[in-house]
């Protein structure tokens, strides 16, 4: 919107035109003239101006008073070694105007991209100076000019007035890889240095970032044998692209690498216009021909092969990273499905390149001077990369990092650049680092500048409620009993509840929440790393917040006995416990007690009063008076909290929401983080308490935010499933003539609960289990994104859904909290909240942190798995396990291992074409012979009969190490008898819950009957092995409590 000029304005101003060379769709060249207006006042972002330059808004973050220096790039260092520049600990950085057009026209979309987020991180307190707007900054290029001799001038130019502008306040520091720039302008002006690269570093940084060297040096070496103008030769031009996108003719989606035979399978996924998975999605890209140089996770285009050219994806269990060529270089890949959709990659539109963990090959032989090695990455997916490195000897048993820079048309492998190396293979801090970059996830320490803003809490200065606050906040510290009910050593409290019967006989329930954006306002340094983490990742040993500590774990966190902010949601309910009436608003709240999953169960269960009290801190100390009815109150309270859960439960589960299985296991550490132990999570109704109220709390707030701003509230949407997903679990259910109905969520859970087997629970628990595999991914979404019929949750059965009771630990729920308070207070000025393209952008990210956090885990999980086997004999009792069968391939079974949680393939099959046959001694004989695969059966012919084996059935398993040297290591399952596992431990997972309970009770009240009376071998002979397989292990070691995933339902929602 233009607006006009007042006559002041117009004599400051200095016309002139501005002469662009630019090519147009059809790519033919057109010269374009744009009017060009300079001034004397262009803001120059820096916290020391001396003059009144700066505009009138909060947003621009200023270049910082604090540093020795500021560093001025010229293009080309902004181009090529703009990984250097990202570098956290480089800052006061000024990009010109001249480089970001520089770095746009002449690098890529994806540089410029990059350029434009290091400067609006304000971690980074680097800017973008349009030195072409300022009169006394801006080069004229001269007749005959080339253009990188005019680039460097500018560059210099500005750098110049600046320092001047400034009155030289603070050296600037010019950086270029040109030695005739340095000869030409190095000696001109004091305090103005230009300087090379290398120089630089050296200069100001080896000795902080020792590594900085060689980063430098492999990006230099990349470069040199880097091909030019090569990346995409051989891809079609965009203007055919764009036309056949728009026709049909093309298909755009995202390249899934298959990770079990990454040779020769990828997918990728079409999308509608309206954001609705297509059916028929997926399309096969059976090769690396057909693949045509694109990396796992590239944005791509594909053109769709004739139908006398498609194929089948493999229906045979392979290791990981095998491959399936033969000789001759066919696909030897055996059985196949049915054909599907096949396509190859005729264009990329957008490079997913990242940092990658790889390995050099223990046989690697290093050339001279550094030449060409190879790289293993640690991701399947990912082909192997070529580095150039003289460190191949020191590095051979690390993990490094490298990153991609290209891929030629002649060239089998990308090239790539060396980073940095991780550590030594097989240490837990290099796996673990492995792990997180693997997953994408930075998690730096919070820096000064953040922790700066953050309040104080010290015993020379304790943090106090403010009494402004106090004044608008609804006080509930004398009206209501508030306590929280979470796992053991819990320090992020984010969710405490209260339950009371009013006057008119109706119920009061509570969710008050931590009020987190008390503390994280809009823009701070604080909310946008919030935002860039988006969530707390927890791995088997450790975890790494959101927020700094003195938040997640102190003045956010909702612990018993002190006062803290709250955002709540309170309503009445009538007697059959409908909604009559719901409030939210902020209040102030003082939790009485902190309990714990276990404690609050069992005090449910009728555990004595005495019980309690030890088990309770906050009970303690009292007088016997106060006990008694303290813990009276209490236990009622969590009964009643209980009562109502189960009807709120009640009325989802008729509206067809899903009781899904998944595997949780409890990993035990001992103090020097080996494992101790693995178990199953056991599952409490209190778990299901806590979820079903934060469940209704979302909900609630849903329809708020929903209501007050329909095109941009940010919600979380669970898709239908995919039809074809639910193949596996129909297969299943029809080998024990089970009835499955996938029509909808109501027709799934009614049906689910049919399928039960009385002598074998693990049954429903499996069948639960799959229909969890065929879900969609939960994802968030702007309401202006998607059409109102799309909003759904599918599997909680709710119309609208969100996220707002973990603020401490997700960055979602603080602009739900913002977006709710706005709609409280019914604020006209929304300025403050995100439009609904920012919300767009801002639900990819949270989208993409969450499944890394996710998917970390995961693999923190496997890490645990592993290092527990490792020590361990394969002939060790905890070794050998029963499984069951839950899909059948080509050659061999996939099976579940109930007493890990361990899901993985058996062969029946080998490499060298060999079947296996289980001899009655229980030997293995391996033997020519064949496979035939039915629906529900796979039979195994050799030479010394013939044996089958089931859907559904046990089996016996023994677990063993999968070492690897360039990848993860983890377990693999190996077939012992293809009968059932009995044994003194297996026989006792066909207890019920409450056989184990009145085991775990009658031992317990003997043993405190009896202490001092009798000794420990009085309570009997099995009383040892009761213990160890019922008995509660050490809560010092038990780092279940890190992960808070019941909290969730099994949809991850």
């Amino acid at each position: 919107m233009s607006r006009k000029m007042i006559p002041n304005e117009e004599k400051e101003l200095e016309k002139s035109n501005k002469y662009l060379r630019l090519k147009n769709v059809q790519g033919r060249n057109l010269l374009v003239v744009r009017e060009v207006y300079r001034r004397e006042t262009v803001p120059c972002h820096s916290a020391l101006c001396l003059s009144d330059c700066q505009p009138n808004n909060n947003e621009v973050g200023l270049l910082p008073a604090d540093v020795t220096h500021y560093l001025v790039p010229d293009c080309q260092v902004a181009r090529e070694y703009l990984e250097v520049l990202e570098l956290p600990q480089l800052t006061g950085i000024v990009f010109l105007q001249t480089v970001a057009h520089s770095v746009q026209h002449e690098g890529n979309r994806r540089l410029h991209t990059r350029l434009k987020n290091l400067v609006r991180d304000k971690r980074k307190a680097s800017v973008i100076f349009h030195n072409e707007f300022q009169k006394f900054s801006y080069c004229e290029r001269l007749r005959g000019e080339n253009l990188a001799t005019w680039q460097s001038r500018s560059t210099y130019t500005a750098a110049d007035w600046f320092y001047n502008h400034l009155a030289g306040q603070i050296p600037i520091v010019m950086v270029t890889q040109y030695r005739q720039v340095i000869a030409e302008y190095g000696n001109r002006q004091m305090n103005v240095f230009v300087l090379t690269l290398q120089e630089y570093l050296d200069t100001f940084w080896k000795m902080i970032l020792p590594s900085i060297t060689d980063l430098v040096d492999s990006i230099t070496a990349s470069l040199e044998t880097r091909t030019k103008d090569k990346d995409y030769v051989g891809y079609l031009p965009s203007d055919v692209i764009e036309a056949g996108l728009k026709t049909g003719h093309y298909t755009q989606g995202f390249l899934n690498v298959n990770k079990s035979n990454a040779s020769q399978e990828a997918f990728v996924r079409r999308k509608r216009q309206d954001q609705r998975e297509d059916r028929d999605s997926d399309i096969l890209i059976h090769g690396m021909s057909s693949r045509n140089r694109a990396v796992h996770g590239d944005l791509v285009v594909v053109e769709l092969l004739p139908r006398s050219q498609w194929q089948g994806r493999s229906n045979v269990i392979r290791e990981e990273g095998t491959d399936t060529k033969d000789k001759g270089g066919k696909d030897d890949s055996g059985e196949v499905t049915s054909v599907m959709t096949t396509g190859r990659i005729v264009a990329i539109s957008q490079r997913a390149w990242r940092e990658y963990v790889g390995t050099f090959s223990q046989g690697e032989e290093t050339g001279l001077k550094g030449g060409k090695v190879l790289v293993i990455p640690w991701d399947y997916r990912i082909p192997k990369i070529r580095i150039s490195t003289r460190q191949v000897e020191a590095l051979r048993d690390h993990r490094i990092v490298v990153r991609i820079d290209s891929w030629d048309l002649e060239s089998q492998y990308p090239n790539g650049h060396f980073v940095r190396s991780l550590g030594r293979i097989g240490e837990l801090e290099t796996e673990v680092a492995a792990i997180l970059i693997e997953n994408n996830i930075q998690m730096s320490t919070f820096s000064d500048a953040q922790m700066k803003e953050l309040p104080v809490d010290t015993e020379e200065e304790p943090w106090k409620v403010e009494e402004e606050e106090l004044l608008r906040r609804r006080d509930l510290r004398g009206s209501h009993l508030v306590f929280s009910i979470d796992p053991k050593g819990c320090e992020d409290v984010d969710d405490t509840l209260s339950v009371r019967t009013l006057d008119n006989g109706n119920t009061e329930l509570g969710v008050h929440i931590a009020d987190v954006t008390h503390f994280v306002k809009p823009g701070t340094l604080t909310d946008q790393e919030g935002k860039s983490r988006s969530t707390t990742v927890y791995l088997a040993d450790r975890r790494y917040d959101m927020l700094p500590g003195i938040l997640s774990a102190n003045l956010c966190s909702l612990i018993s006995g002190v006062d803290r902010y709250a955002v709540s949601v309170i309503w009445e309910l009538d007697s059959s416990y409908n909604p009559v009436n719901v409030w939210y608003g902020k209040t102030i709240i003082r939790s009485s007690y902190k309990l714990f999953y276990e404690i609050a169960q069992a005090m449910s269960d009728g555990m004595p009063t005495h019980e309690v009290v030890k088990n309770v801190p906050e009970l303690q100390n009292l007088p016997e008076s106060d006990i008694k009815n303290k813990t009276k109150v209490l236990r009622s309270a969590v009964c009643r909290l209980m009562e109502v859960a189960r009807h709120l439960k009640a009325r989802r589960v008729r509206g067809g929401a899903l009781e899904l299985e998944s595997t949780e296991v409890q990993i035990q550490l001992t103090e020097t983080k080996s494992v101790e132990n693995l178990t199953p999570k056991e599952h409490l109704e209190v778990h299901e308490t806590i979820a079903e109220c934060m469940i209704f709390a979302n909900h609630w707030v849903a329809k708020k935010i929903a209501q007050a701003f329909p095109n941009s509230a940010l919600l979380r949407h669970h898709p239908l499933p995919r039809e074809e997903k639910f193949e596996n679990l129909l297969t299943c259910a029809s080998a024990k003539n089970y009835n499955v109905h996938t029509d909808s969520s109501k027709a799934l859970a009614e049906s689910l609960d049919t399928c039960d087997d009385a002598n074998d629970p693990v049954i429903n628990k499996l069948m639960r289990s799959l229909a969890t595999m065929a879900m969609s991914n939960a994802a968030y979404f702007s309401t202006g994104a998607l059409p109102l019929d799309q909003f759904f949750h599918y599997g909680l059965a709710l119309d609208l859904y969100t996220h707002f009771t973990s603020p401490i630990r997700r960055y979602a729920d603080i602009v739900v909290h913002r977006q709710l308070m706005a709609a409280v207070s019914k604020v006209t000025d929304t300025s403050g909240l995100p439009s609904n393209k920012e919300l767009e952008e801002l639900s990819e990210h949270i989208n993409h942190q969450h499944r890394a956090s996710q998917n970390a885990q995961r693999d923190s999980q496997e890490l645990f798995q592993y290092l527990f086997f490792k020590g361990r004999n394969p002939e060790d009792e905890c070794c050998t396990v029963d499984a069951v069968i839950y899909q059948l391939r080509a050659n061999g079974v996939f099976v579940l291992a109930p007493r890990y949680g361990i899901k993985g393939p058996v062969y029946l099959k080998n490499k060298e074409g060999q079947v296996v046959y289980v001899q009655s001694d229980g030997q293995l004989e391996w033997s020519g012979g064949s496979i035939i695969k039915t629906d529900h059966t796979i039979s195994v012919q050799s030479m010394f009969g013939t044996q089958s084996y089931r859907l559904l059935d046990h089996i016996t398993v023994r677990i063993t190490l999968n070492n690897s040297w360039a990848h993860s290591s983890g377990v693999r399952l190996e077939l012992v008898d293809g009968q059932p596992h009995l044994s003194g431990s297996s026989g006792g997972d066909n207890l019920t819950k409450q056989q184990k309970a009145a085991i775990i009770k009658e031992v317990s009240e003997a043993a405190e009957e009896k202490k001092g009376q009798r000794s420990s071998h009085d309570l009997g002979v099995n009383f040892e092995e009761l213990k160890k397989e019922y008995g509660q292990s050490s809560s010092d070691h038990n780092m279940y409590n890190l992960f808070q995933s019941f909290k969730e339902t099994a949809l991850k929602c």
